[in-house]
């Protein structure tokens, strides 16, 4: 067995003091019971129902913040790092052994392949990474679109739901699908969790309303004249999405399982499809300003 990081220890002490809850569905001993699947959600994205006895909810920045430096790991040691034994200790053992399969497989089959972390949530129990997998990772036309859904317990990830595209070097508006464009000039971003979960329920609801009966009027109303698009096949600008809704080409039967919200950035991951939406909202104006997705 590898040596423990100093990381790895680390996170383990952090997230005892953190993420540490009430005793588990064993009483005494405090054992956790079974962990629940990643629950459906709501058309609009509110949450489901909470998971099985006997685990604890992370409903403090604390945790969240342990939690996104539990999921680093996977990027700088497990990826970057070929410790494929760093695994042990970041999964759960319901999840230890296919994880082991996926990430052995995932490095043996691309080795000159380097792992970027592009943007990273942490949101109750959960962590998505939106991550760039090239050989060439300076640039960001080449390789692939990563996103992963973790949901962690106790310290350990307990569910890795798993989303990637392969994409061309010409996008629509000539930008990346990676690329941070959006600049705030005089004002700042939103870092207050009130503001985040109200940004949930309202790109939730537009993306479903505006999507399924192509109700064109909410993208004038929730969508910046100057939109930034990262979608390879989208224009920029408002009117650029106002074309592609009404063109009959977009989807139409949206449905969203979970929202996830961290600052300025909220996470949309689709029931009806594998596809993942990021979307930027400046609630200075009030406005989807940027948008990415993994298809």
């Amino acid at each position: 067995m590898r040596k423990l990081s100093f990381w790895v220890t680390l996170i383990t002490v952090l997230s005892l003091s953190a993420c540490g809850g009430d005793t588990g569905a064993d009483g005494a001993t405090g054992q956790a019971g079974a962990t629940g699947e990643i629950g459906q959600r709501g058309e609009t994205g509110q949450a489901g129902a909470t998971g099985a006895a006997g685990t604890t909810a992370c409903d403090n920045v604390g945790c969240e913040f342990v939690n996104k430096l539990i999921v680093k790991q996977i990027y700088n040691d497990v990826i970057n790092g070929n410790n494929i034994g760093s695994v042990d200790f970041i999964f759960h053992e319901v999840v230890r052994q296919e994880s082991i399969d996926f990430y052995s497989t995932l490095i043996t089959s691309n080795p000159e392949h380097v792992a970027t972390v592009k943007h990273i949530v942490a949101d109750g129990d959960y962590v998505a990474v939106h991550w760039h997998y090239s050989n060439m990772p300076e640039d960001e036309f080449t390789g692939n679109a990563k996103i992963d859904l973790y949901k962690l317990t106790e310290g350990q990830i307990t569910e890795h739901k798993d989303f990637s595209m392969t994409y061309t070097a010409n996008t629509k508006s000539g930008n990346s699908v990676f690329s941070d464009l959006y600049d705030y000039e005089t004002t700042f971003s939103n870092n207050d969790t009130a503001i985040e979960e109200a940004n949930k329920t309202m790109v939730a609801d537009f993306y479903v309303n505006a999507f399924n009966t192509q109700n064109v009027t909410l993208i004038d109303e929730l969508v910046d004249e100057n939109y930034l698009q990262h979608n390879p096949f989208v224009p920029d600008g408002r009117s650029g999405l106002r074309g592609y809704v009404s063109s009959g080409s977009a989807p139409s039967n949206i449905a969203i399982f979970v929202t996830l919200a961290e600052d300025d950035l909220v996470w949309t991951f689709r029931s009806d499809a594998q596809v993942v939406d990021l979307w930027r909202v400046d609630n200075n104006i009030n406005k989807i300003v940027e948008h990415w997705d993994v298809f």
